[in-house]
């Protein structure tokens, strides 16, 4: 009895979705079906609205009729397997990255504006990470430096972080890294891009854990750019991300 009442409810249910998603209507038992299409309304806009909050540049940069049917697409085909709203951003930027659609083709840089835009929800909302134990003062060269560990560093082909959107051309298409990080006190979250030596940097203090003396030594050989001039290069960057509270001092 309890199994029939599961399966009866759950068919029930899964029809009101599938009618929300599609507005394909399948006989739904005790509904009223001149009242049904609130449901499917309410669902689309909390969709809806969730998306804009999540993809504010996209949005921007879309005209009303090219967002509201990549939006209604995604809506009526694709079945959401997160059961957390802010999630749903993510499964977004999946489904334009992974169906061939005729905006990714106007818009040749939309996948990595999704991304970015997904990117910084994704750090907003991480799970608290364990600082490591530091100090604040120290030695920029002899001692090792400890970084934020809420933070990802994107690789792009598109200046999504530098350029409004609709001001990006073929032209722009180029090797960017952007690094993005949440101040641990506030929670608010920062994005600065990188040169494709400061990337590797940042990868390097992060993951190998040793002098930045020894760091400069490899970079010198891997970039061909003499000590001095990196030394002088490198430790303004560093103090700016250390003021920006990326860079939280050297390892105790």
């Amino acid at each position: 009895m309890n199994t029939y009442l599961h399966n009866y409810t759950h068919t029930q249910q899964g029809r009101l979705a599938n009618y929300c998603r599609t507005g394909e209507l399948i006989s739904i038992d005790g509904l009223t079906e001149n009242r049904v299409h609130y449901y499917r309304d309410l669902v689309y806009n909390v969709v809806d609205d969730t998306l804009q909050s999540a993809f504010p540049l996209t949005f921007d940069l879309l005209s009303e009729d090219e967002w509201n049917e990549i939006v209604h697409y995604f809506f009526s085909t694709h079945k959401c397997r997160s059961n957390s709203i802010w999630k749903m951003p993510h499964e977004f930027y999946l489904f334009v990255d992974g169906n061939d659609l005729d905006i990714k083709k106007k818009y040749n840089f939309i996948e990595e504006l999704l991304l970015f835009e997904w990117t910084e929800i994704e750090i907003y909302m991480m799970p608290d990470v364990q600082y490591p134990e530091f100090k604040s003062n120290g030695g920029w060269l002899s001692e090792i430096i400890t970084v934020n560990p809420e933070h990802k560093i994107l690789q792009l082909s598109w200046p999504v972080h530098l350029k409004n959107p609709g001001n990006i051309t073929v032209d722009n298409k180029n090797e960017y890294y952007v690094l993005i990080f949440r101040e641990k006190e506030s929670g608010k979250v920062q994005f600065i891009n990188l040169s494709v030596y400061f990337a590797w940097l940042i990868e390097k203090i992060e993951i190998e854990k040793k002098p930045l003396v020894k760091i400069l030594k490899e970079a010198e050989s891997l970039f061909g750019i003499e000590a001095k001039k990196l030394f002088e290069n490198t430790i303004p960057f560093l103090e700016e991300l250390n003021s920006k509270q990326f860079i939280l001092g050297f390892r105790k």
